[in-house]
């Protein structure tokens, strides 16, 4: 009689499981079939282009003055991209001046006394700051022919980054301290202030980090490798007399503590041979920190001695984040590989400030070669 009562119990659980189920699979089947169907590239184009519209209508219709509405993409671009006109460099000096009180704010907030005082009027302030960078942003990508070209840039990713952090931190509160991102936009300063020889050393040291990356990476390998290996053998030797010493992972940690010299403390060998091996390990690191000095150095020298070797004297004379890739009618101009400067005279050999002969080319840096788009060139 109780086993005919259990399997009547089972069975009603049977049915009433599969009267739950067997709907919530349909719907999940119905759901999936319908997410998998939507065409994500047309609703994330559609989304761009009704943000786009909003942004257009609150800058051209609420916020700039009326008389200034009327506004040229051509007149946006040469005040924003154009450090070089008055209009330009006084746009990118209070673009600077903003980024600095931003940063400012940003410190403020993160003592306690000013936060517990004054935290509404300071979030307020970050909220301002990120929302005139955000027209900035927008204004930056409305007035260009082939936006993602920015977008995609060295300066077009630090733009966003700059930006994208307040709006995470709607979801994640803690990453509103990474809007101190926005300091990377200072990097503008040397363009525009026309700092040349700044961009000229600059380049030659990003172009001697990108030859040694590989090396580099490569010898951190076998550094990594070492640290584990000689983790385990003291950890072989100290696990028994050394509470510290508390798992293959906690003995890793101190090998990478002492091979670079950092020296916490907080763990330290107590046997003789772990003592013995931790000379091995300190000895080691002060041998090995010349190693990726030397690599970087090297390929400094390898990086100046081949720009004296070219023919044509060619650098990066600016750091350009955009540029305007409009046909040009007739001869292109020239540009001064040593200060920068665009000679507009055709006829023009050499440059009227520095006397350097003038390049038929500027090339970009590797980092905007990287990022750009070139398809589109």
């Amino acid at each position: 009689m109780k086993g005919e009562k259990t399997n009547i119990f089972i069975k009603a659980l049977m049915l009433l499981w599969y009267c739950i189920s067997h709907p919530l699979v349909l719907l999940w089947k119905k759901l999936s079939g319908f997410f998998l169907g939507l065409n994500y590239r047309h609703i994330g184009k559609r989304i761009v282009v009704a943000v786009g519209n909003f942004f257009h209508w609150l800058l051209f219709k609420v916020l700039i003055p009326k008389r200034y509405r009327n506004i040229s993409k051509k007149e946006i671009y040469t005040i924003i991209f154009k450090a070089d006109t008055p209009a330009g460099k006084r746009f990118d000096i209070w673009l600077l001046i903003l980024i600095g009180l931003n940063l400012l704010v940003i410190t403020l907030d993160s003592f306690e006394a000013v936060h517990a005082n004054m935290r509404w009027v300071l979030k307020g302030l970050e909220w301002v700051f990120t929302l005139i960078f955000t027209f900035e942003y927008y204004l930056r990508i409305y007035c260009l022919q082939k936006p993602w070209k920015y977008v995609f840039s060295f300066y077009g990713i630090i733009d966003f980054l700059s930006i994208f952090p307040a709006y995470l931190s709607l979801v994640i509160p803690a990453t509103q301290t990474l809007t101190v991102l926005r300091i990377l936009r200072t990097l503008r300063i040397f363009r525009i202030f026309n700092m040349q020889r700044f961009l000229h050393e600059s380049f030659h040291l990003m172009n001697a980090l990108r030859r040694s990356l590989t090396k580099i990476l490569i010898f951190m390998l076998f550094v990594f490798i070492t640290a584990i290996i000689l983790g385990a053998i003291v950890y072989m030797f100290e696990h028994d007399k050394n509470p510290a010493m508390t798992s293959i992972p906690t003995a890793i940690y101190w090998a990478v503590v002492t091979i670079t010299t950092v020296g916490y403390g907080d763990i330290s060998p107590v046997t003789p041979m772990g003592q013995f091996i931790s000379m091995i390990v300190m000895l080691l690191g002060y041998s090995i920190i010349a190693v990726p000095t030397g690599i970087v150095v090297g390929e400094t020298i390898h990086e100046y001695r081949q720009d004296d070797d070219d023919d044509d004297d060619t650098v990066p004379a600016e750091f350009n984040e955009y540029e305007d890739d409009r046909p040009v009618v007739g001869q292109s101009p020239r540009f001064c590989p040593r200060c920068g400067h665009t000679e507009e005279d055709l006829a023009a050999r050499f440059c009227r400030y520095c006397g350097t002969r003038l390049s038929k080319t500027q090339p970009r840096g590797w980092i905007n070669n990287f990022f750009s788009d070139e398809t589109n060139d």
